[in-house]
């Protein structure tokens, strides 16, 4: 039975140039594993919260030194005498130590960064690939074939994600039609080549958001499921080759009861918006709306996701936040269909892994997700194929942090393959 000898956290910088956390957990056995921490920009009010060091004079109070101390220093104490593969046990530790309902004391960024590292050590001791070993240590079935999960691509962002452009956060598409990662990974580049000529002419400053996605500042939201339709048609792609999605980010664009969007020269109330999004749906076939409301729009939710779903998947991101007891409501609300999955709202990986299951026994597609600001770390692949996800988020292959992600899962595919 392995057992964690020492714990070294260090500081680094992720794609948005904030600082973050790097963990790496090292057992008596000799295996290493480690860890890089994401952070969201786009944030749900109910997510377990980051430590920052609020020091004005180090990276405008953003360092992580507190967290990093934390993680190799009481936490590291609090599970140094507990087998490594009572990975359960290992964060019901820590989540006793912090004592708090959303994590604030010790920092969701310090324990997470320690719970992914404590499995990918964990792994590599047993000698499995990662994907393998977080399928044994949860509720999945073990002799369940696994399957890839289809990409969700970012092809232009808005919101929060850029300094100024769209009200809509994400416009994606979904590659079909596909056997292997590497046929949709072809079509994806030969699609964003195709966008970025149209882009260009609307604009000589081509700028790509924190996701990889192009920024245009269009008149209108709706222009720019145009302009992705357009970039289709020019090289011959139809319906059959991509499916087109919606990331809303509603609380961005809610104030005061009411949603606001450049399609509009008046703010909708819940229905109105509610009418807004199921035109836009039939309209352009969406395949799915994520955040298409408030986080508390309960009465909003459930009745969206009556007109829309199952044609159009309704997806719940900041109104569940990875947590169990929002979840519940949802649930009981009937308010989507799918659900998002980040680690990092919630902070441990056992957390995680149990949300998903009961959201797949619930009927719930899965969507695992990557943050705005991102590493090059890959665990969020090999936990999509791990659960079985139907769909995996991963931005634009156009920036590295993303593109790592894209690679991991092409060497997943290529193992069971060989299998």
């Amino acid at each position: 039975m392995p057992f964690i000898s020492k714990i070294i956290s260090e500081e680094i910088v992720d794609s948005n140039s904030k600082p973050t956390l790097k963990t790496a957990v090292y057992l008596d056995d000799g295996a290493q594993g480690t860890s890089s921490m994401p952070s969201g920009v786009s944030i749900g009010s109910l997510e377990a919260l980051e430590l920052r060091d609020q020091d004005p004079n180090r990276y405008n109070g953003m360092g992580v030194l507190n967290a990093i101390n934390n993680a190799q220093g009481i936490i590291f104490q609090a599970i140094k005498d507990i087998n490594v593969y009572e990975q359960d046990k290992i964060d019901r530790t820590i989540i006793m130590l912090d004592g708090t309902f959303n994590k604030s004391k010790l920092g969701a960024n310090a324990i997470l960064s320690v719970s992914l590292a404590v499995a990918v050590a964990a792994s590599l001791s047993k000698k499995l690939p990662l994907f393998k070993y977080l399928r044994q240590i949860s509720k999945f079935g073990p002799n369940e074939e696994f399957v890839i999960p289809r990409q969700m691509i970012n092809l232009i962002e808005g919101g929060k994600h850029v300094k100024e452009g769209l009200d809509f956060q994400e416009f994606l598409v979904v590659p079909k039609g596909t056997r292997f990662v590497e046929e949709a990974y072809a079509k994806i580049l030969k699609l964003i080549e195709s966008l970025k000529s149209i882009v260009g002419k609307k604009t000589t400053d081509i700028n790509l958001g924190m996701e990889g996605g192009f920024t245009v500042n269009l008149t209108t939201n709706e222009e720019a499921l145009k302009l992705i339709k357009d970039a289709m048609e020019n090289v011959e792609f139809s319906a059959n080759d991509f499916d087109l999605a919606l990331d809303i980010a509603a609380m961005s664009v809610y104030q005061n009861g009411e949603y606001r969007v450049r399609d509009f020269d008046r703010a909708l109330n819940s229905m109105g918006f509610i009418e807004f999004l199921t035109s836009l749906a039939k309209k352009y076939n969406l395949y799915s709306i994520e955040d298409p409301l408030s986080e508390n729009d309960w009465i909003g939710w459930k009745e969206i996701n009556k007109k829309l779903s199952p044609a159009t998947l309704v997806v719940g991101d900041d109104i569940t936040v990875t947590n169990q007891n929002r979840l519940t409501q949802a649930l009981e609300t009937e308010a989507m269909s799918a659900v998002i999955i980040k680690p990092n709202q919630i902070g441990t990986l056992s957390e995680t892994l149990e949300f998903a299951y009961r959201a797949h026994e619930a009927g719930l597609k899965l969507i695992v997700s990557h943050r705005s600001g991102e590493t090059e770390d890959t665990f969020i692949s090999d936990l999509a194929v791990a659960i079985n996800a139907e769909l995996i988020k991963i931005g634009s292959p156009l920036k590295k942090e993303r593109y790592a992600k894209y690679n991991r899962l092409i060497e997943i595919e290529k193992e069971l393959w060989r299998k």
